[in-house]
């Protein structure tokens, strides 16, 4: 591990972030913000498949135009990714591009169109963050969809549809057709929040990929409480199908996770329970370079917890320190059985994970952040590859106008 590249890279963001002054929204409706990331992963499999250890740089530049006659505007998000470790050997990191070096993106670059006060229409390439259809930026940078994405917002809730016909890897360039056996395809969506008087909010989505594959996500959140400690209940469940295109047999799965938090000023437990039923493994992903993760409490750093028949558990604390304002601790393990795979029906699985981020709360850098993430993976070697997995992410942004 060249400790040295790294930690003169942070030094590097350290400093330049503390030279970038604090500056509100500009008065002309302009919003532009620069940010910096620093992603080192360290993954090391102990089943004889090469290691991989990869460390990038990120600079970012975002920009959100005003509504010109308040109808119409436009945002881009470009993305440079530098190589500062490259010792991936044949296993991609998602930290630098598949060859192994940095990389430029346009993550984002469309048009927004506001034809009523609670309408606005999005045209081009986007981040989306919906059930069926997201780019999680939980990498150096993200993935990215093309399309077109409308939302209609009310006074308890909203609804949206979705049209895309490309997508991109977070650590990818170009955009892909989605795409199978040779079959190009497009992905429509509707989908709708609400939430009662009661506190209790749903979220509904369905997704179809013309006449290859459906998707239909359910959820019900309902907060009360339970003595002195407020009490979040959650209910998940998703439903995949196809006509046997995309999986070479008909294919129709479904998972169920139902969570409980419990938590009281800094501290939070959570126990969720997860299963998956129907004819195989669920599988989210829309094909082609579509990177879709899944939106539930049974996904962690690196499992889903997805397989066939697989039923699950997990345990969960967090803790936000009080002597250290801005430090938060998380631990969590997750164990599974009941998978069903070539050699039987009763594989198993766990993952544990620890994390620990800290934030400034004051001084020339206020907002950085430093966030380490450690994972441990193990189960049946049928199953799954036994995994440590270390991640090292230091994050900055700044509004310059």
């Amino acid at each position: 591990m060249k400790l040295k590249q790294l930690s003169v890279a942070v030094m590097a963001l350290t400093a330049l972030s503390g030279t970038q002054a604090m500056a509100a929204e500009g008065d002309n409706g302009w919003n532009v913000d620069l940010g910096f990331r620093t992603f080192y992963m360290n993954r090391d499999f102990d089943q004889g498949i090469p290691d991989t250890i990869a460390a990038g740089q990120a600079i970012r530049l975002d920009v959100d135009s005003p509504m010109w006659n308040d109808t119409i505007g436009f945002g881009l998000g470009a993305v440079h990714v530098a190589e500062l470790i490259d010792e991936k050997t044949v296993n991609s990191s998602d930290v630098l591009n598949p060859e192994g070096d940095g990389y430029t993106t346009l993550e984002q670059a469309y048009i927004k169109f506001k034809p009523l006060d609670n309408l606005q229409i999005n045209a081009g390439r986007m981040v989306l963050m919906t059930p069926l259809l997201n780019d999680l930026t939980s990498r150096i940078s993200a993935p990215s969809t093309q399309g077109v994405h409308a939302t209609a917002s009310f006074e308890n809730g909203s609804v949206y549809a979705i049209y895309s016909d490309e997508a991109s890897m977070n650590n990818q360039e170009g955009f892909v057709p989605y795409a199978v056996n040779g079959e190009e395809y497009e992905i429509v969506s509707l989908g709708g929040t609400y939430k009662f008087a009661n506190g209790l909010s749903t979220h509904l989505q369905y997704a179809v990929a013309d006449d290859y594959q459906k998707q239909s996500y359910i959820n019900v959140a309902y907060p009360t409480q339970l003595g002195d400690y407020d009490l979040m209940l959650d209910l998940t469940h998703m439903r995949g199908e196809d006509d046997g295109a995309l999986y070479g047999s008909d294919y129709d799965s479904h998972l169920t996770g139902l969570t409980a938090r419990l938590s009281q000023g800094n501290l939070a437990y959570t126990l969720a329970y997860q299963t998956i039923g129907g004819s195989a493994g669920y599988d989210q992903k829309w094909g082609g370079d579509d990177n879709t993760q899944f939106f539930t409490w049974g996904a962690v750093q690196l499992l889903d917890f997805n397989a066939k028949d697989e039923q699950s558990l997990q345990a969960r604390i967090d803790y936000d320190v009080p002597s250290v304002p801005g430090l938060h601790l998380m631990a969590r393990h997750t164990e599974s059985w009941d998978i069903d795979y070539s050699g039987g029906d009763d594989g198993q699985r766990r993952e544990t994970n620890v994390d620990v981020k800290y934030t400034l709360q004051e001084g020339a850098a206020k907002g950085l952040s430093m966030r380490l993430r450690v994972a441990k993976a193990d189960g049946d070697a049928a199953v799954v590859p036994r995994i440590n997995d270390i991640r090292f992410i230091v994050d900055y942004k700044t509004n310059l106008f």
